[in-house]
């Protein structure tokens, strides 16, 4: 069995739309949404399209990690699932192929062929994991960006040039079959039974906001855990629909730095502990 966690803030069209998909496309599996503190009544709106769905609503808004978390205890605890499908509000799945093709790869982690609207692949988000030494000198330059943000020094040309979207590749670009070992994309990731029976977690609850990629391939690359690309089963990922909803460009461009600069320090801490446990 699968069961779909979808997290949601705010853009109610967008859930009840990547709801619909599920419901639709894969009519025996569960579906829980966690709703991340929209305090907007979208919370109350779900539970009346989708009386067979478990939505459930946060006190406060905890991030990716913790949000997410939240659905996936809640799935692991209520149902005996084999797979879990954790991922954005913004991912479409119109492959009612799709289970089957995630069951084929045989990975502890996984992810599916991530597509844009401009038909850009996602996943792998990175081949290979960035090495310390450049997370650490990525952060002296982020931290460099913020003090201009908030000075107004360069202001115009950070906002213009500064691209913190997630790395996509073009058809042509790269082989999606046979890629493991790999930081996989974190708009929808799938968690075999084995992860389940054995994690309570289905992202590092240490992060706000960016970052968990890097560090769930690292916990699972510790743990022993297969990660890949299950090439064949493809969504469509609207990209970046789901949050920041009420905040200008300047605005928004200062808090995806500050969040990136303190999830590349969690990173760096985690990787440093990791070294002196070992």
């Amino acid at each position: 069995m699968f069961v779909y966690v979808i997290l949601h803030y705010k853009t109610l069209d967008l859930t009840k739309e990547c709801t619909e998909k599920i419901l639709r496309n894969f009519p025996k599996s569960k579906i829980v949404i966690v709703d991340n503190f929209s305090n907007d009544g979208s919370a109350e709106k779900l539970r009346e399209i989708f009386p067979t769905v478990s939505v459930l609503s946060t006190e406060k808004n905890l991030g990716f990690a913790k949000g997410n978390n939240t659905g996936y205890k809640f799935a692991k605890e209520n149902y005996n699932t084999d797979f879990m499908v954790v991922m954005n509000n913004d991912v479409m799945i119109d492959d009612k192929d799709f289970e089957n093709k995630i069951i084929a790869k045989h990975f502890d982690i996984t992810g599916p062929d991530i597509i844009t609207p401009e038909e850009k692949h996602q996943n792998p988000l990175l081949k290979q994991p960035y090495s310390s030494l450049r997370i650490f000198k990525q952060n002296i330059i982020e931290t460099f960006r913020l003090f201009c943000l908030k000075t107004g020094l360069f202001e115009e040309k950070i906002l213009k040039t500064y691209n913190t979207t997630s790395q996509t590749f073009h058809k042509e670009s790269v082989n999606l079959e046979n890629i493991t070992d790999c930081i996989l994309h974190g708009a929808c990731v799938v968690f075999s039974k084995k992860w389940i029976e054995n994690e309570d977690f289905a992202f590092l609850p240490i992060t706000f906001l960016y970052g968990e990629e890097m560090l769930l391939y690292d916990y699972a690359k510790k743990k022993g855990y297969k990660t890949g690309v299950s090439e064949g089963a493809k969504v469509l990922h609207l990209g970046g629909k789901s949050t920041l909803t009420d905040l200008n460009a300047k605005d928004k461009q200062i808090f995806k730095t500050k969040m990136t600069i303190k999830a590349n320090w969690k990173i760096l801490k985690n990787r440093f502990l990791h070294i002196f446990k070992a």
